[in-house]
């Protein structure tokens, strides 16, 4: 099949945003990119990448990389590769009309283009949360109102190809064998350092810098440890408090301390440079805290707004290690489904950063996604008799991360006693600007609002006050979701979802067509 590509920059859409329509009967593909995405300098491109991948820069061969932290597109004989991420914290977003296609690896901006808005009469938080089931059982398709079609869907971690014959999928990843601790923890550096290499690459228009998350918890700091080993002095973000709400004395009875979170001395340790969140959340500019809600139905991570406030202000891309998926690869309590290469979680953590990333010019590089399909080789080392001597043998045990942090000098008290998160589960806006737009533009009123967060969260806090008490304070033991509490009110009236469609609206507003509106 022959086919063209043609690129035009749109200083306008997200810095890392990229358009497509392609025409296959035509053999047409019309790219819109933003101001960030590297695109093929041929003067006839093969390619555009919004992301970073552990092969060479200017090859563009990121459709053969079993690591691709972003998303792109590339022409190859074979027809056109939409090629996703290499994780599940990422997607691309597709529908089409006959034999014309539109992509995109924004929400938003895919619904500005087409004129179209998500259904507001559909609870579309399954649909966010189902990331979570791995790539095999990840649901699809999320409802529309368009002139065009009925429905749109994401693809995550597999490449569709496009072809006159019809599409076909395909998952670039195989799988890894690692003799002991250092081969394992030996690839993963390789793979990065690739990675970093193609971030850096001088042929690149706007070469990467790096950041990092950091917690006292295990996986962002062994995402950190890495990633000091490829940029010594990075910045990582740590905040000072979790998000927990058990009172302190509970917390001592018990002998769990749930509340100090903050990884500033671990990054000193590994000798990065730790930077605190801003945890004030009513000063989030407007439409920055819509698009940390614009991505799925789920409760937004507002804890990073001043990460992504500061990204925007660099005048390079941000390469951020995360330790996202560490749950499922690092444990010694690995679930079948991750064994089987499934690439399963137990939340969809950082999924719901998508548009955020997109705006602010981050990729994220969650470092465990690296041989992410890999976890049975993974685990095995995890168990083996060598790594004994870093097993606690309690039910929250990642001795892979605990090793090679104690090895970093480290001290062993000092990370990986109890889960704890950051994140906040919230259902609406809690910046003022946003706030004040929310209750002009939508149907709910501050007092509505407070009743129902209010209700809604005294039944999820009994609900996980009986499993604190049962699980003696340990949070690994503890059933991470109760839809039924959380959610309880949202079967008469769904407070997030309002919030969701009020920002994707908004934000696609940015995005239209000239003379085409989109309604929030």
């Amino acid at each position: 099949m022959d086919l063209h590509l043609s690129v035009v920059r749109d200083d306008a859409l997200p810095k890392l945003g990229w358009y497509a329509e392609i025409d296959l009967s035509r053999g047409e593909i019309r790219a819109e990119v933003g101001p960030w995405v590297e695109v093929d300098a041929a003067r006839d491109p093969r390619w555009l990448v919004a992301g970073v991948w552990d092969g060479d820069f200017p090859a563009g061969d990121f459709h053969r990389a079993e690591h691709l932290f972003g998303s792109g597109l590339r022409l190859e004989q074979d027809g056109l590769h939409v090629v996703p991420a290499s994780t599940t914290d990422e997607r691309v977003m597709c529908t089409r009309d006959s034999s014309r296609w539109y992509v995109s690896n924004s929400l938003v901006v895919l619904l500005g283009r087409l004129g179209a808005r998500v259904d507001p009469t559909q609870d579309h938080r399954a649909w966010g949360d189902s990331v979570g089931l791995g790539i095999f059982h990840y649901q699809r398709q999320l409802p529309l109102v368009s002139a065009l079609t009925p429905v749109a869907w994401q693809l995550v971690y597999e490449t569709l190809r496009l072809t006159a014959e019809g599409p076909s999928f395909h998952y670039r990843s195989r799988p890894h064998a690692f003799r002991d601790f250092h081969d394992y923890t030996g690839q993963v550096m390789g793979a990065l350092r690739a990675t970093w290499s193609n971030a850096t690459h001088p042929a690149r228009r706007h070469p990467a810098r790096a950041a990092s998350t950091i917690s006292r918890g295990y996986d962002s700091a062994t995402a950190t440890a890495f990633a000091t080993e490829l940029v010594p002095a990075l910045e990582a973000w740590t905040a000072s408090t979790s998000n927990t709400r058990v009172p302190g004395v509970v917390q001592r009875v018990l002998g769990a301390e749930l509340t100090n979170d903050d990884g500033a001395t671990i990054a000193h340790t590994l000798g990065a440079t730790p930077r605190h969140l801003d945890l004030a959340l009513s000063a989030i500019p407007l439409e920055l805290e819509a698009s940390l809600w614009a991505s799925n139905q789920l409760s937004p991570e507002l804890v990073f707004w001043s990460l992504f406030e500061d990204a925007e202000r660099h005048p390079l891309p941000t390469v951020l290690f995360t330790g996202n998926y560490g749950d499922a690869i690092w444990d010694c309590h690995v679930r079948q489904q991750q064994v089987d290469g499934y690439v399963s979680r137990g939340a969809p953590s950082g999924s719901s950063l998508i548009e955020a990333r997109l705006r602010s010019g981050v990729v994220e590089l969650p470092v465990p996604y690296v041989f992410a399909r890999s976890v049975k080789a993974v685990h095995a080392i995890s168990m083996s008799q060598e790594m004994a001597p870093w097993r606690l043998g309690n039910d929250y045990d990642r001795p892979i991360p605990r090793r090679l942090l104690e090895n970093r000098g480290v001290p062993r008290d000092a990370f990986g006693s109890s889960k704890r998160a950051v994140a906040q589960d919230y259902e609406a806006p809690r910046g003022q600007a946003l706030r004040r737009l929310f209750f002009d533009e939508s149907a709910w009123t501050e007092l509505e609002e407070r009743l129902y967060r209010g209700i809604n969260l005294g039944l999820y806090l009994a609900r996980r006050g009986v499993d604190f008490i049962e699980a003696h304070g340990e949070r690994g033991k503890m059933p991470w979701a109760h839809p039924e509490a959380k959610r309880t009110l949202a079967r008469v009236a769904d407070l997030q979802r309002a919030t969701f469609t009020l920002c994707t609206g908004l934000l696609a507003a940015r995005y239209a067509r000239e003379g085409v509106t989109v309604r929030a």
